[in-house]
């Protein structure tokens, strides 16, 4: 089956390399330090929308459509999935839509920033981790992406808990995320195995 063109390896590899790149640089810019409490992405762009809304079109499109490529790569997709990724795009544009709110209070614009963030996090690794479990059984190398996708999210934990809340703790899962999604979907370090199950072939479709 043809895939579709939205799903192409070029637009997909871009759109993760610029999202990758961009993630890197932005957090540095004026002088930012990422280490520190006020070092986030957020406090960084209030006055600088334009910057942040290029991160999260980046981010959002690159995550939704790596992970789109993922599944019709590996195949055994479930429909739900979809949903998953269609609610990780709207917390990534929700993030950015209440960016500028007043951090010395809990008003509805912080409430809103912090549900979105803690929304687009839980839907993407949901959106991952769960269709490696999914598929767990068929080859080992679902055990593997299960395991690393459990490593990113308790590094995430540990730097919230260890760093509080910073650039930094916005900057390296993600980093790491996209890194895995880039091996996963254009390396051959993440390859199926001849031989997969039957059931395998009745749903989802192999991208070669």
């Amino acid at each position: 089956m043809k895939k579709k063109k939205i799903l192409s390896k070029p637009l997909c590899m871009t759109l993760l390399i610029c999202a990758f790149a961009y993630g890197l640089i932005l957090p540095f810019c004026w002088g930012n330090n990422p280490l520190e409490p006020n070092g986030t992405l957020s406090l960084l762009c209030e006055n600088r929308k334009a910057f942040f809304w290029v991160w999260a079109l980046l981010n959002g499109l690159g995550s939704v459509l790596n992970v789109q490529y993922m599944y019709d790569k590996l195949g055994n997709k479930k429909r739900y999935l979809d949903v998953l990724n269609i609610l990780t795009f709207l917390s990534i544009i929700m993030i950015a839509l209440t960016l500028g709110h007043s951090i010395s209070d809990w008003n509805p614009k912080r409430v809103a920033h912090w549900v979105a963030t803690g929304g687009y996090i839980a839907f993407l690794v949901a959106s991952m981790l769960l269709y490696f479990l999914s598929n767990i059984r068929r080859q080992k190398l679902f055990v593997v992406l299960s395991a690393c996708i459990a490593g990113i999210l308790a590094l995430f934990l540990i730097l919230f808990v260890g760093i509080g809340k910073s650039g930094i703790m916005e900057i390296v899962p993600n980093a790491l995320l996209q890194i895995m999604l880039f091996v996963v979907n254009f390396t051959s370090a993440a390859k199926l195995k001849e031989g997969t199950p039957t059931a395998l072939k009745k749903s989802g479709t192999s991208v070669k």
